[in-house]
């Protein structure tokens, strides 16, 4: 199988081989992001073991059959010999001895601490409330025994459009499907081999085997516990849109505390949702939420919050979900193009680097209604503002005009940098109005210049 990226990861990873005394490093991501290949392909040769929930003594016999002919009569004896005796030992889904035998980690830092060997022993797992818990919580008997704690997290979209790219798919078609996907490599394979993407969505998520449709569930409620409930309806609230914490208590229906205690752990503790700021505004008030994970973003919107629709049924779901699957991708589409302005930049196609980057929203003056710009990059001297369309028609001069009223209503002295990106290209009109001669226009070359730029 191909290896794909994690260049920077695997030069550190290696680095480690060569250190002269004992370290412990922390290696955690969600599900699927590819932990446990990373760790392999780095070291072929090491002890590893898998912590499965079966019960201590059946996991303690196990193990020992891993390392020596015969048994341990206790945890402390079993570390004492792995550590011992091995230069590199990876246990994987370490998190479960919270429900296997949680006394195993006041034993393991026992013994760690009264270890004299050079062994680097790497700890990994995939609930990341659980593994900061036990190696960041000052109250924990690990906390402070780890050299490094490394948050393995999805491909940038970069990293994707090279992997899909390799796979044969055009820019358009590797930008509808990170929308969906991500940059999760267990995901990007089922696209292995090419087809039409509605298709690939029904055997991925509608199918009655899809094997995606269950996924959400199988990612969150081992590590949201009893309380997934209260998670999954924020999630689902939240959907694929910017919330505010009024719209999300209002929706959901729960007292405003609860709705801030769940938001600040999504966000703070398992770093699901992230905090939408108003780049141009100087009250911190009307902070917005979304969702970071592109997979779940898609899972909740289309899947979790229609179950009811794909149990009895699913080709009506799936219909719903190809009817609008262009409106959601079309906001993935403003975050990706947010993440990839540094390579408009090298590419000169802006004149200037913003320092910052972010979004921003209003009241168009003397009205009740409300504006929205997709991008706004600031510096010292300027602002860059642009506009993000993913729509199969080219953009006019109606839309060109509606951007422009927007410019409008910022109220800045720095001089402002027009863009406009569209899929689809422009109209030829567009180009001939003057109104328009200082707005750059990229269309989906322009987008595919600046992804494979060299």
């Amino acid at each position: 199988m191909e290896f794909f990226d994690r260049a920077k990861e695997k030069y550190f990873l290696d680095g480690l081989r060569h250190k002269s005394e004992k370290q412990m490093i922390v290696v955690y991501g969600r599900r699927r992001i590819g932990k446990t290949m990373l760790l392999k392909h780095v070291y072929p040769y090491a002890k590893y073991l898998f912590v499965d929930t079966r019960s201590k003594e059946t996991l303690l016999k196990d193990f020992s059959e891993h390392i020596f002919d015969g048994v341990f009569g206790s945890w402390e004896a079993f570390f004492k010999h792995l550590l011992n005796n091995n230069d590199i030992v990876i246990i994987d889904e370490f998190q479960n001895f919270l429900r296997v035998d949680n006394s195993v980690f006041s034993i393991l830092q026992k013994v760690w601490d009264g270890l004299d060997s050079k062994v680097l022993l790497i700890l990994c797992g995939s609930y990341t409330g659980m593994m900061k818990h036990i190696f960041l919580d000052y109250k924990e008997p690990l906390f402070g025994r780890s050299a490094y704690q490394i948050n393995l997290k999805e491909f940038d979209f970069i990293e994707t459009a090279k992997m899909l790219n390799f796979f044969g798919y055009d820019t358009d078609e590797i930008i509808d499907r990170y929308s969906v996907f991500g940059g999760i490599p267990k995901y990007l394979w089922y696209l292995k081999t090419k087809e039409e993407f509605k298709i690939q969505i029904k055997n991925l998520f509608f199918d009655e085997l899809a094997p995606l449709r269950e996924e959400g569930k199988n990612l969150l409620i081992g590590e949201f516990g009893s309380e997934h409930r209260g998670y999954f309806s924020i999630l689902e609230k939240i959907g694929c849109f910017d919330k505010e914490i009024g719209e999300i208590v209002d929706k959901t229906g729960m007292e405003r505390t609860k709705v801030m205690k769940y938001i600040s752990e999504l966000a703070d503790y398992y770093g699901i949702i992230e905090k939408v700021e108003n780049k141009l505004c100087v009250s911190k008030r009307g902070i917005r939420y979304r969702i970071k994970d592109n997979f779940l973003n898609f899972w909740f919107k289309y899947i979790y919050s229609n179950q009811d629709k794909i149990e009895f049924n699913p080709e009506n779901a799936f219909n719903f979900a190809v009817k609008n699957i262009n409106e959601f991708i079309g906001r993935i589409f403003e975050e990706i193009i947010k993440s990839i302005i540094p390579n408009f930049y090298k590419a000169g196609l802006i004149p200037f680097l913003p320092e910052t980057i972010g979004k921003h929203w209003g009241k168009i003056p003397h009205s009740k209604d409300v504006y929205e710009i997709d991008i706004v990059g600031e510096s010292k001297d300027a602002l860059l503002i642009a506009e993000c369309k993913w729509r199969n028609k080219k953009t006019s001069i109606k839309d060109m005009d509606n951007f422009l009223n927007k410019c409008t209503y910022i109220n800045d002295k720095r001089k402002i940098i027009k863009v406009f990106i569209s899929k689809s290209g422009f109209e030829n009109n567009v180009f001939s109005d003057k109104n328009t001669f200082d707005i750059i226009k990229i269309d989906i070359k322009g987008v595919e210049r600046v992804i494979f730029l060299k």
